[in-house]
């Protein structure tokens, strides 16, 4: 009876050897979840979603928080960071938000999918800032500035923020500048004081302390 529990387990060693790591089971990679919001909310980080080009989307625990309204923008210290030589953090808060934070304290987001941008929006930008309204030759005023058509027909959204002064005030103030949103492409800008502060066909209170930097969306 021995011998024959002996020979047992020798097959099935010889079995599980021929067996490589590509054919087992990931234990790490999630599960297929469908494309709405409702099953995004009940997700786990790793879960994805199969884009009908066959791509992957795979979820961050932050994406998750955010669709849960749970996620604190302002402290990004837990999100996956990689440093650069020359000290600019890039943090991943999904793979449709990238947030770049430089030395000198500014930070630029780089938002690749209107749901993440609309979710921005809502969840830090109004609620933390104050719309500084454009005013044209005309002297009439807008919510935002028209802008140029970009080369590329994907959405993309860049979201700056900076430090501005008068001279003797420093204020934080946010650049939108968003393109295909809804077929439009427009500049927004906020403030963090309430006090009213317009931009366009006037001379400004305010401008930038730092270096203003350029970043060159991926449109792939």
């Amino acid at each position: 009876m021995m011998r024959k529990y002996i020979c047992c387990f020798v097959f099935l060693c010889r079995v599980l050897s021929g067996v490589s790591a590509q054919d087992l089971p990931d234990e790490n990679e999630g599960k297929e979840i469908p494309n709405t919001v409702g099953a995004v909310k009940a997700a786990n980080p790793g879960d994805y979603i199969l884009l009908p080009s066959g791509k992957k989307y795979t979820l961050t625990g932050e994406e998750i928080e955010i669709v849960n309204d749970r996620f604190d923008y302002n402290d990004l210290s837990g999100v996956k960071t990689e440093v650069r030589e020359d000290g600019t953090e890039i943090k991943t808060i999904s793979e449709a938000h990238t947030a770049y934070v430089y030395p000198d304290g500014q930070s630029n987001h780089i938002i690749k999918t209107s749901g993440s941008f609309t979710k921005f929006m809502q969840q830090h930008i109004e609620r933390n800032f104050f719309l500084a309204h454009y005013v044209d030759a005309s002297g009439n005023y807008h919510d935002a500035a028209p802008n140029g058509s970009p080369r590329f027909y994907v959405f993309r959204a860049s979201v700056q923020f900076q430090t501005i002064s008068d001279g003797v005030n420093e204020v934080e103030g946010v650049i939108i500048t968003a393109f295909n949103y809804k077929g439009e492409n427009f500049i927004m800008r906020y403030i963090s004081t309430d006090e009213d502060w317009t931009w366009g066909h006037v001379r400004g209170t305010y401008g930038p302390t730092g270096e203003t930097r350029q970043i060159e969306f991926d449109i792939e």
